[in-house]
């Protein structure tokens, strides 16, 4: 397990917050710079930060903070946007990018733990960084999910509203103190551009997701470049007609 003895980050005396230090993730971070650029490295850590944060503040994990894997957390919320990897033979051209992102993390976890050693190759840990990681953005679903699984979840969700985050659970103060740590800087005009290459590049990831927002109001470039065609492949998509004639076609075999 992973000690508390935080080395490897800075120090937070306003947040009171400290990431555990451990091999596994010291390396994960180091993988992490390795295969994405620098703006998304810190998201990582702002959304991990927050996580920590929100263990401490929100009633539901406060109640059980000692019980909460804070090790699965971290190594969740440092990998969770390994789909926007830069080392492209990474990552697929058919699976949603948080799909993408929870496979590189179990492969990086399972490498590392047959050197290194001290994590579950294939148990409940290791699913729960999976789900984690692929559920990280589904609102309706991840807050439901295992503690550690909802406050990876809350933390990203806390790297965009800031102060803003409902209920309050994020003080100004604490939000400049983990922004001084790992900044901001080019966030916005990088996620834009991000999710509006996944548009282009494999739209049909996007369709059942929010991704496709971001086509429907940027393009394929950010600029506007391409918005018609993708509106004109998200309406035919339909849904709702495929499955009722999937069903009616069952129902004549009977």
């Amino acid at each position: 397990m992973a000690s508390l003895n935080p080395t490897s980050f800075p120090s937070f005396p306003i947040s009171g917050i400290c990431f555990p230090d451990s091999h596994i993730i010291s390396a994960a971070l180091d993988y992490t710079k390795q295969h994405t650029t620098s703006i998304t490295v810190n998201h990582c850590l702002r959304s991990t930060a927050f996580a920590l944060l929100l263990r401490k503040k929100l009633p539901q994990f406060a109640e059980i903070a000692d019980e909460v894997d804070t090790e699965m957390v971290v190594l969740s919320g440092i990998l969770h946007d390994m789909g926007w990897a830069t080392t492209k033979s990474l990552v697929s051209k058919d699976k949603r990018f948080e799909v993408d992102g929870a496979n590189i993390a179990r492969d990086f976890i399972i490498a590392h733990s047959q050197t290194e050693g001290g994590w579950d190759k294939g148990g409940r840990r290791l699913q729960m960084v999976w789900d984690a990681i692929a559920l990280h953005g589904v609102a309706s679903i991840a807050p439901y999910k295992e503690p550690e699984v909802a406050l990876v979840h809350f933390g990203i969700m806390a790297d965009f509203f800031g102060p803003n985050f409902p209920g309050g659970a994020v003080s100004v103060e604490e939000y400049k103190e983990v922004v001084a740590a790992f900044p901001r800087v080019g966030f916005t005009d990088a996620l834009v551009q991000t999710m509006c290459g996944l548009c282009r590049d494999k739209p049909e990831t996007t369709f059942d997701n929010d991704v496709k927002e971001f086509g429907l109001a940027f393009g394929f470039d950010g600029k506007g470049m391409g918005k018609e065609d993708f509106r004109r492949q998200l309406e035919g998509i339909h849904h709702a007609e495929r499955f009722a004639g999937a069903l009616a076609a069952c129902d004549e075999i009977q």
